[in-house]
């Protein structure tokens, strides 16, 4: 900025803190175009280096820019501390979503544990129904045969007392 003739820095210093803070991407945009017509302005700069050259040391700043540059320096610190507690706030969060991450993984682990476990308790239970329905069947089976048994003894029974009463008359 040393290296520009003095009209432009005065044209450039008097950004009010209201623009600069309403529109930040006016900022940037404002300092690439800056960056760009330091690079073109670099010959023109170096010829006139006389200017500058005539007296002043390096280390003397007006007024202006020493008060350009306090300015330019609070609002860089200002938004160096927005991004300090912008990337806190992102820590905390990325911690976060780690811990919670972990307490997923445990609770995916012991619901794995909890399905295989009743997996088992499910076939067991299939198996015992299987085994309680063939043992129904052979209960009805059981329960046919013995009926057949008591009503065969039942008219055997009755043949017999027609067959006495019949010898006794």
């Amino acid at each position: 900025s040393r290296l520009e003739p003095e009209q432009s820095n005065v044209s450039k210093s008097p950004l009010s803190p209201e623009k600069s803070s309403q529109n930040p991407l006016d900022d940037s945009e404002e300092k690439l175009s800056a960056e760009e017509s330091k690079d073109r302005n670099l010959p023109d700069a170096q010829s006139n280096l006389g200017l500058w050259g005539d007296g002043k040391g390096e280390d003397e700043l007006s007024p202006e820019e020493i008060q350009m540059f306090e300015q330019e320096n609070q609002r860089l610190v200002g938004e160096m501390n927005n991004l300090f507690d912008e990337v806190r706030q992102i820590e905390g969060k990325v911690v976060e979503i780690s811990r919670l991450q972990e307490i997923f993984t445990e609770k995916v682990l012991q619901q794995e544990t909890d399905i295989d476990n009743i997996h088992q308790l499910v076939v067991g239970a299939t198996e015992n129904i299987k085994e309680g329905n063939e043992d129904i069947r052979e209960a009805i089976k059981n329960n046919a045969g013995f009926r057949v048994w008591i009503l065969f003894f039942l008219v055997m029974c009755s043949f017999s007392l027609l067959f006495l009463d019949w010898y006794d008359n």
